[in-house]
């Protein structure tokens, strides 16, 4: 019962209910395979009305991405050159939602004109704020291994001064725990948007890297590996640990 409860919690969260439609979209395309048979256009045809459905929802994104940039004063409060790279992400997801509206609103002809070229900027756009947020996360990676190393080299020094285990050993086992946390979630984060990242470059025009060279099938394992990270780094029980 009480992992049913935890479920029904995570999808009447908007963020929850929108990973859930994303992975049965990639599940959806994955079953689909080539799309010659009948039960897998049926596949097809659910998957690609669970993508039409995010971008009915992705309409009213963009308030709580500008609460979100606001909050970080768009990445200004970052520090190094980290500020640059995240003040450049910020700008990339914040104008992603619009081009993605104006893509949808021509498509269903509301707008006049073509969607395809909102269509590509807003999945060549995709692919830049991942590679920021890849970047960003080898960044910060780097940096708590430097902060590891440092703790455990005090850690050295405070046993060879006494044998008993001190205050200060303790509190610096505590923080190393907690720098080794932070590792295992940026390395999650890294598989999360590579992942992401390989999809939204297979999927431009030809020519660039590996467009175009990856099976749907393909691009639906790797879509349903991104999606299941997104859900076991935000489950409830996880983080309120």
């Amino acid at each position: 019962m009480s992992t049913l409860a935890t479920v029904v919690r995570v999808l009447e969260t908007y963020r929850g209910r929108d990973r859930a439609i994303r992975l049965t979209s990639y599940i959806g395309m994955f079953l689909a395979g080539n799309g010659k048979t009948s039960a897998q256009l049926k596949w097809k045809l659910l998957s690609e009305e669970l993508s039409a459905c995010r971008s009915i929802l992705r309409l009213f994104d963009d308030l709580p991405m500008l609460l979100s940039n606001l909050t970080t004063n768009f990445g200004l409060k970052e520090k190094g050159i980290l500020q640059p790279l995240e003040f450049v992400v910020c700008l990339l997801n914040q104008s992603y939602y619009v081009i993605d509206h104006i893509a949808y609103l021509r498509k269903k002809k509301i707008l006049k004109g073509d969607s395809a070229v909102f269509a590509l900027l807003g999945l060549a756009n995709w692919a830049l704020s991942l590679l920021g947020e890849i970047i960003k996360s080898l960044i910060k990676l780097r940096r708590l291994q430097i902060q590891a190393r440092r703790l455990h080299k005090q850690q050295d020094l405070d046993k060879n001064e006494s044998d008993s285990e001190s205050p200060q050993n303790i509190e610096i086992r505590g923080n190393l725990k907690k720098l080794s946390a932070e590792q295992k979630d940026l390395l999650l984060l890294l598989v999360q948007y590579g992942a992401d990242f390989t999809n939204a470059v297979s999927w431009l025009p030809p020519g660039i890297l590996w467009a175009q060279k990856l099976r749907p099938s393909t691009n639906a394992v790797i879509g349903i590996v991104a999606t299941l990270i997104m859900f076991y780094r935000n489950w409830p029980s996880r983080a309120a640990t």
